[in-house]
């Protein structure tokens, strides 16, 4: 029932202008603990592109609980929670040095075979793709849902973006980490100055490369205690990523 863990301090250039981290800057944390998580477990980057097979993520959920400030030293624990139905599932959790909580989250990956970009079934998976679960706890009980905007809200058209070369990571597509950039740029910026982010919760439906033109739509929900934030991305009327944000 291990983790994987590493030790940060929260450096300037992951910090806003409220010296908060910001949720990207966690999410890019997150997005390389789960690479060294999956290559300790022995599925990791190297191992699947031996076969031509990838980790592709599908869903992502974070709760962040209090903020996080400019210099704190921080811990961080991921661990992968076996498979459910076609998905994977991996949990992080992000510590303050009392030990106490302050970001938990779940996400959810699948296998995708490289070269024709279809999923892989789960009695076509390489032998060394363990499903049982490295750790059973849950750092949130519910999984990452599916982003849907609510009926009654207007999605309004706000952008149109094209995939440039700081989108893009060493498979050759958008990195996860931009959608939450493209979602959180289209936020007020005072709002998001002097609010704290609640919940992100992410769908990556279809990858985006270089060059590719996104068209990118928002819509916003008044609740009794802050504002929900919908960000969607379009490429040829299919909608490639859907983003939640709650303040």
């Amino acid at each position: 029932m291990k983790k994987t863990t590493r030790d940060f301090d929260v450096t300037c250039f992951m910090a806003d202008d409220g010296y908060r981290l910001r949720a990207s800057a966690f999410m890019d944390m997150a997005q390389d603990m789960a690479l060294q998580g999956s290559q300790e477990l022995g599925f990791g980057f190297d191992r699947m592109n031996s076969v031509n097979m990838g980790w592709v993520l599908y869903r992502m959920y974070f709760k962040f609980l209090r903020p996080v400030i400019w210099r704190e030293h921080m811990t961080m624990n991921t661990w992968h929670k076996g498979l459910e139905g076609l998905v994977f599932l991996r949990d992080f959790e992000l510590l303050g040095s009392d030990g106490q909580q302050a970001v938990v989250g779940t996400s959810s990956w699948v296998v995708l075979d490289m070269q024709n970009r279809s999923f892989v079934r789960n009695d076509a998976l390489p032998p060394f793709v363990n499903p049982e679960p490295q750790n059973t706890e849950d750092a949130v009980e519910e999984r990452a849902p599916k982003v849907v905007i609510p009926p009654g809200l207007e999605k309004k058209p706000v952008r149109e973006h094209i995939v440039c070369y700081s989108d893009t990571d060493f498979n050759g597509h958008t990195n996860n980490v931009k959608y939450v950039v493209w979602a959180m740029d289209r936020i007020d910026p005072e709002y998001a100055s002097t609010h704290q982010v609640k919940e992100i919760a992410v769908n990556f439906n279809r990858e985006t490369r270089l060059g590719d033109t996104i068209m990118i739509y928002a819509a916003e929900e008044p609740t009794d205690s802050g504002r929900i934030f919908y960000v969607e991305g379009f490429v040829g009327g299919l909608q490639t990523f859907a983003v939640k944000i709650v303040y």
